[in-house]
């Protein structure tokens, strides 16, 4: 891996985008340890104001190939074809639906590694990868390492990773790559019928929110949920949850947040009722400030929390509800 290249694959039309942002920013220090370079791979149109934010970010340089089919198949044979050529050590793809598909398949055709949903990538004593994920249901966290493959490959979700405060100011360097299409494939390719917007999801802004109301077991009722939405709302907050939440029936699974579900960084997060167990701070790690409401004074959430609250929940919460008008 020592002098292997770290590729971060810009997914989708907007290649700098604040979840491939976190990636650049992540492979960079990775890149730093081990003396080599980052390279972003962007396959579209393009962009050299989003080139010039991923060299911002920590990419070294910048691989373009022009292409104006959005195929995973496509995609799947312009990268390929990178890989053959240029050799890299690890890919590392943001954990969306078409990122997703693009690792599974290159690493089935490659018999490559590939790590999903990873929550942390680590080097070791040897300068060897770790890749770290949640496992056995979310019980433990497994750290993988890749002993027998040319190529290592990885998925991270969004806000697993942080971005810096300011940004570097590097010279511009973009390679073109050129691909032929002549041979492509003998199939078809998806053809666009029709385009539609999708209708907004209640975890659309789950990424991005700037105050997070998060609810565990410990709030007992469908009524105590409601009234934490209604001051939620007052306060311009998004109501998540913990997997056990979900499990009660006390939030919708879209709103689950952890390991198996989604990973925030607000500003400020309120965890009401939850215990703190590790499935759920691993989501939650990169939160500016926690505050912690339960009734247990020994809940392990407290070791974790920026300001501890021992009352009952509802005492708190009227108080909340107090303070905005």
């Amino acid at each position: 891996m020592m002098n292997k290249s770290i590729w971060v694959i810009c997914d989708g039309p907007k290649f700098d985008s604040k979840h491939v942002l976190q990636l650049v920013n992540k492979a960079s220090k990775l890149a730093k340890q081990l003396k080599t370079d980052i390279s972003a791979i962007s396959i579209g149109e393009y962009d050299e104001v989003a080139f010039k934010r991923l060299i911002q970010f920590g990419a070294s340089n910048v691989v373009f190939c022009k292409n104006s089919i959005y195929d995973e198949a496509v995609y799947v044979d312009i990268i390929s074809n990178m890989m053959r050529e240029k050799k890299p050590g690890l890919l590392i793809f943001p954990a969306t639906q078409f990122a997703k598909t693009l690792a599974a398949s290159l690493s089935s055709k490659f018999e490559a590694g590939l790590t999903a949903d990873c929550i942390d990538i680590e080097i070791d004593v040897d300068n060897s990868l770790i890749f770290s994920r949640a496992a056995l249901n979310d019980s433990v966290i497994a750290r993988i390492k890749c002993i027998s493959s040319e190529f290592q490959m990885c998925t991270v979700k969004e806000n697993v990773f942080t971005l810096p405060e300011l940004m570097i100011e590097r010279e511009l360097s973009v390679e073109e790559f050129y691909y032929s299409y002549d041979q492509l494939f003998s199939f078809p390719l998806v053809d666009i019928v029709e385009k539609k917007l999708r209708e907004k999801d209640n975890n659309i802004n789950m990424a991005s929110a700037k105050i997070v109301f998060a609810v565990g077991r410990g709030v007992k009722s469908q009524e105590t949920i409601e009234l934490i939405k209604k001051i939620a709302k007052k306060w311009k907050a998004e109501v998540v949850g913990t997997r056990a939440a979900v499990e009660e029936g006390l939030i919708e699974k879209s709103m689950q947040v952890g390991q198996s579900g989604i990973s925030i960084c607000p500003n400020v997060y309120f965890g009401f009722g939850i215990s703190g167990a590790s499935q759920h701070m691993v989501g939650i790690k990169n939160s500016k400030l926690i505050i912690a409401i339960n009734s247990d004074e020994n809940a392990p959430i407290f070791n974790y929390a920026d300001y501890s609250i021992v009352d009952d929940l509802n005492s708190v919460l009227r108080e909340l509800d107090s303070l905005i008008n």
